[in-house]
């Protein structure tokens, strides 16, 4: 594990509107919420188009899964899931961007459909290429996530986890698309998660929002030898025991004892072809980000 603040992988489908996004017919109106339209908590207007199981039942997981339609008022098909699928978005990220948006979903029951009238200044800063006008969403909220929850097998490794000679305990969760992999030295481009066996996360990329760059060479053994048997697009679950990650007596600030980590590569270089650690700028293999 690194020495520096670092995390795993999460698919995070972010949905964002573009140029060639498909067509949908119109609700109407576009401009303005119908005089039947509710009133929501935040001041924005709804109608329920298909309700949920339980109206109480509002996600409040850090990770929202969701379908969207969406129009600007200019008749504008901005978004389709017909298209584009199911959106997966970290809540944080929502609200920054489309602050209205992430209320609207925020707001809406799992597993009930409604048409939401949100303002352009409800909308802003916005999804790239968004125009300054008003915008109505059809939105479903299929559920949540917690990435970083801690794993079930966090205690006990699962019969298909692979031990090697060190002690160092791994399973692949997901694989990339093969090819090289990282030597001692090099410098990585991941994102990970670490937690303490009583489910602690004591250390998380993903959770700011940023993908970690740092050399092999300056990461604890545990780490060391098991990115370097991971390829671009990888993702494993580590079990680290104490001798190969901070041992039963750490340094200030660092975890006691074995520690878990969910990792996945994105990209790596040789030492000193990323000038100020940006692989993903020095690898023309690297992944972007998801």
């Amino acid at each position: 594990m690194p020495r520096l603040p670092l995390f795993v992988l999460l698919l995070l489908m972010a949905g964002l509107a573009g140029a060639q996004v498909a067509p949908l017919p119109a609700p109407r109106p576009l401009d303005a919420p119908p005089a039947d339209a509710e009133a929501g908590a935040s001041g924005m207007a709804f109608k329920v188009i298909k309700r949920g199981p339980d109206a109480s039942a509002y996600v409040r997981d850090p990770v929202l899964e969701y379908r969207i339609d969406g129009w600007s008022a200019d008749g504008r098909t901005r978004f389709n899931s017909r298209q584009q699928g199911v959106s997966r978005r970290w809540v944080r990220d929502l609200a920054r961007e489309q602050p209205g948006l992430a209320r609207a979903l925020l707001t809406t029951p799992a597993g009930e459909t409604r048409r939401w009238w949100i303002s352009a200044a409800a909308m802003g800063p916005g999804y790239p290429g968004m125009p300054a006008l008003p915008h109505v969403f059809d939105v479903t909220v299929l559920g949540g996530d917690d990435p970083t929850r801690a794993p079930a097998d966090l205690l006990t490794p699962p019969a298909d986890a692979v031990a090697t000679d060190s002690g160092l305990v791994y399973r692949v969760l997901a694989r990339g698309k093969g090819g090289n992999r990282p030597g001692p030295g090099d410098m990585v481009l991941v994102h990970y998660t670490g937690w303490t066996t009583d489910g602690r996360v004591f250390d998380s990329s993903l959770m700011r929002g940023q993908r970690a760059s740092f050399p092999l060479s300056q990461v604890v053994p545990g780490w060391r030898e098991g990115v370097q048997l991971m390829a671009r697009g990888d993702r494993f679950r580590f079990w680290i025991p104490a001798a190969l990650a901070y041992g039963e007596n750490p340094p200030p600030g660092a975890p006691a004892g074995r520690l878990v980590f969910d990792v996945t590569l994105y990209g790596f270089v040789a030492p000193g072809a990323a000038p100020g650690g940006d692989v993903a700028s020095a690898d023309p293999e690297a992944l972007p980000a998801d």
